[in-house]
């Protein structure tokens, strides 16, 4: 288990908050898989909304890059500060090529990665624009492998899951979130999953944009891999399974 959060630190460090692409980089990048479901990190470095920039999600970018690795998912992920937000604006080059990635590789569910503050009453959120992103189906999915792996409604701080209250994934606003843009306009079920920085941060990098030092909770980062590959592996037997279809707008 160790192995695991050592892996993560190492592919973290090779994201850089703040440094903007130098030539042949790009503000993203792209990692393969085998099985038909995208894990997505667009806020893994800094990122820049209404002229301002705003904090990089520490350690999503890492977590997201570590899920593909066990679990075969295909990963999209920010490395590089950005100048835009991905998660915000439309017709950005983050989404251009989450849409080509999603139909060369015929992706069947996205689960969009975020963080959220150390001071949040809860280890997970979970945005499914109140059940317009994905099918009742895989909302009771996601919530039995939660319950499963320790995490409830109704547990105690980093075991609680908050659904669609917190982050709901854009419902109702004007923002065209990762998992808006992908359930609606691609018709590709998706859920947004908010993790708090006791979950991902293994131990706060020097150059990240919130200066005190912080160390996340072990056990729980490391139950927070193994939740992440179990959801990989689940949506993708169920969508295999069920027969689902692609090409329309998800709804319940």
């Amino acid at each position: 288990m160790d192995g695991w959060l050592e892996r993560l630190v190492a592919l973290e460090s090779e994201v850089e908050y703040k440094t903007p692409p130098r030539r042949g980089e790009g503000e993203f990048r792209f990692q393969a898989g085998s099985l038909p479901v995208l894990v997505s990190a667009p806020h893994g470095a800094a990122h820049t909304r209404h002229g301002r920039l705003k904090e990089e999600d520490d350690f999503t970018a890492g977590l997201a890059r570590l899920c593909g690795e066990l679990s075969g998912a295909y990963v999209l992920y920010a490395w590089r500060k950005s100048a835009t937000d991905p998660n915000y604006y439309p017709d950005v080059p983050y989404k251009q090529a989450l849409t080509q990635i999603v139909r060369r590789y015929d992706i069947r569910f996205v689960v969009d990665l975020h963080g959220c503050a150390a001071y949040r009453d809860f280890g997970i959120a979970l945005g499914t624009m109140q059940g317009q992103s994905l099918p009742r189906e895989y909302r009771r999915l996601i919530l039995r492998l939660l319950y499963r792996h320790g995490f409830r409604a109704g547990g105690g701080w980093l075991s609680r899951v908050d659904v669609d209250c917190t982050f709901t994934a854009g419902n109702g606003s004007r923002q065209e979130t990762i998992t808006r843009f992908v359930s609606q306009l691609l018709g590709v079920p998706a859920v947004q999953v908010e993790l708090n920085s006791y979950l991902r941060v293994v131990r706060r990098r020097p150059q990240a944009s919130e200066r005190d030092p912080f160390e996340g909770d072990a056990v729980m980062i490391e139950r927070t891999i193994n939740l992440l590959v179990g959801l990989v592996r689940a949506v993708a037997r169920y969508a295999a399974s069920d027969g689902f279809e692609r090409g329309s707008p998800t709804k319940l």
